[in-house]
């Protein structure tokens, strides 16, 4: 019976240790069930998904229980992606997983927060995602959608989370921007430029340029530019407006306007002009010798459209139609050129005219910054063609191309650019149109407005034939340029920069070629000349402002 008995009590503690471990198992499954059935996964926190912008520009993921998975982003955008043990059934509403570490949620709704000036429709024509379509919270989208806000320059800084939805597995994308303001100055420029008053000589007169832009203007996201010359002979402004996503589209749209009053010299002191007294022209200085001066008005306006074919190049196309009106201008003018006393042709019909022309321009531009560049690429081509069949009064064709490298230099902040121009302006082309010595040397004041502020020939320091052109079809320029940061701040006043530019130019005729300038040997026919500036660059919160020193220096010919 012993042994019976022994083994009986045996099996007896044996079933009791298999049903103490089973109802042990029971109460574990139990309990696991609710924490994954019962999880307030889609109808509590779903744990925001946060995308943002650090201080120094490094982006910054962070993610918290999102239907049990654990995501987490390092700062140098490393992840890591854990699941737990009970994934989200593939079943459940607005969710799916496409394998075993990533799980699709549908967005429901996008929420944009912290606009204060901007319409919000604006800043959703940037977001890569749409309502009902599925994303993780993974998704390049979202990084996209925050470098196109930040890029625009609206926004200072640009967060995305993905919040609960109304029901589990739909999720809300949350926008949040801090504003900035986006209307800076472009340019200032003050200067002195050499005119003639009346028939006793020369006077030397004060000018101001100002351009401004905002590219977000009263918060439309549309693009304002404009430009304003005032001085006393001449004046003229320019007005553009576009709209960069037209009807929703990846095409933009822009009109332009202009206005010019404005003087043109032609010759030099050798000039003989017909008649000698210039007739009469109100809010005209008359002018009659030293230069033969053509007085003229000049307005028109265009239109055009263009579209981003990268984020490095773009594509534009525009029609111009304008109107030229001559006031006044000599009958007759003749110069020496060279040993040759030749007649002069001002590139203008009498009376009134117009010009009607088509325009192209294709730019690449990967600089890291565009007022105060460090590194990288730009170029710009820009193709003009004007015809009598699209109602112009004037033939020719004209084309412009530019090229810029910036390259930084080891050790402390600054940087060496190298630049290239070259252009041709072939056929009736008016003289505005042309290309100018003040265009391409940084010794003359620069025309803005295609309005010429001075009226002397070039300096000339090699001795050429350059002195013979103030205008002329072809013009070119090669410069290198080394800029340095002296000083960096935080506030209205960020940063100051002094830099020196040397480089030559060229300006001639096409007739230059075939028949050169008599009076000059060989070597010295090639019209060439040396350009250089020196200045300092202040970089504030409204803008840029350049300060150049050359302007002054180029007036040691005045007088001489």
């Amino acid at each position: 019976m012993f042994p019976r008995t022994r083994a009986l009590v045996g099996l007896l503690l044996g079933a009791g240790l298999l049903l103490a471990n089973a109802q042990a198992a029971l109460a574990q499954s139990e309990g696991g069930q609710s924490e994954v059935g019962q999880s307030e996964v889609g109808q509590s926190e779903v744990g925001q998904s946060e995308v943002g912008q650090s201080e120094d520009g490094q982006s910054e993921v962070s993610q918290s229980e999102v239907s049990q998975s654990e995501v987490s982003q390092s700062e140098v955008g490393q992840s890591e992606v854990g699941q737990s043990e009970a994934p989200v059934s593939a079943e459940a509403d607005g969710v799916t997983e496409s394998d075993s570490t990533e799980i699709i949620y549908r967005l429901e709704a996008i929420r944009v927060v912290g606009l204060s000036m901007t319409a919000e429709h604006v800043v959703r024509r940037y977001v890569a995602v749409h309502e009902g379509e599925a994303l993780n919270v993974d998704d390049e989208r979202l990084e996209q959608t925050r470098y196109e806000l930040l890029g625009t320059g609206f926004f200072s800084e640009v967060r995305l989370s993905l919040e609960r939805g109304s029901t589990r597995g739909r999720v809300v994308l949350q926008i949040e921007v801090r504003e900035r303001g986006t209307f800076q100055f472009d340019a200032v420029n003050l200067g002195l430029s050499e005119g003639l008053v009346g028939t006793d000589g020369t006077q030397v007169e004060p000018y101001v340029g100002l351009s401004v832009s905002d590219s977000n203007l009263l918060g439309t996201g549309d693009a304002f530019a404009g430009t304003l010359l005032l001085s006393g002979p001449q004046q003229g402004v320019r007005l553009r407006l576009e709209d960069p996503a037209a009807f929703g589209s990846p095409l933009a749209i822009s009109g332009m306007a202009f206005f010019n009053h404005g003087r043109e010299y032609f010759g030099d002191d050798d000039v003989l002009v017909t008649p000698l007294v210039c007739p009469g022209a109100p809010m005209m200085p008359c002018e009659a010798t030293r230069s033969a001066v053509v007085n003229y008005y000049r307005g028109g306006g265009s239109l055009g459209t263009a579209v981003a074919l990268s984020s490095e190049v773009r594509l534009a196309a525009s029609y111009q139609l304008e109107m030229v009106h001559v006031v006044s201008r000599p009958d007759a003018a003749s110069e020496l050129r060279g040993l040759d006393v030749v007649p002069i042709d001002f590139h203008i019909q009498d009376g009134t005219s117009a010009v009607s022309m088509l325009e192209v321009n294709l730019v690449f531009d990967e600089r890291d910054a565009p007022a105060l560049t460090r590194s990288g690429t730009f170029v710009y081509v820009r193709v003009n063609l004007a015809s009598r069949l699209l109602g112009s009064d004037y033939d020719f064709f004209r084309a412009e191309g530019l090229v810029r490298h910036w390259v930084p230099l080891p050790g402390w902040d600054h940087t060496l650019r190298f630049s290239g121009f070259a252009g041709a302006a072939l056929g009736e082309t008016p003289f505005y149109y042309r290309f100018y010595a003040s265009d391409l040397s940084d010794l003359l004041p620069s025309r803005m407005l295609e309005l010429n502020l001075d009226r002397r020939s070039p300096l000339n320091l090699f001795r050429n034939a350059i002195v013979e052109h103030r205008i002329g079809q072809l013009g070119a320029r090669v410069d290198i340029e080394y800029q340095f940061q002296v000083m960096r701040a935080e506030g209205e006043l960020r940063s100051f920069w002094l830099y020196a530019n040397l480089g030559v130019y060229m300006l001639a005729d096409l007739a230059d070629f075939t028949r050169p300038i008599r009076g000059y040997s060989p070597s010295d026919r090639f019209p060439v000349d040396l350009t250089f500036d020196v200045g300092a660059r202040i970089d504030t919160s409204i803008g840029v402002f350049n300060i150049g020193f050359s302007n002054v220096l180029g007036f040691i010919s005045v007088g001489g």
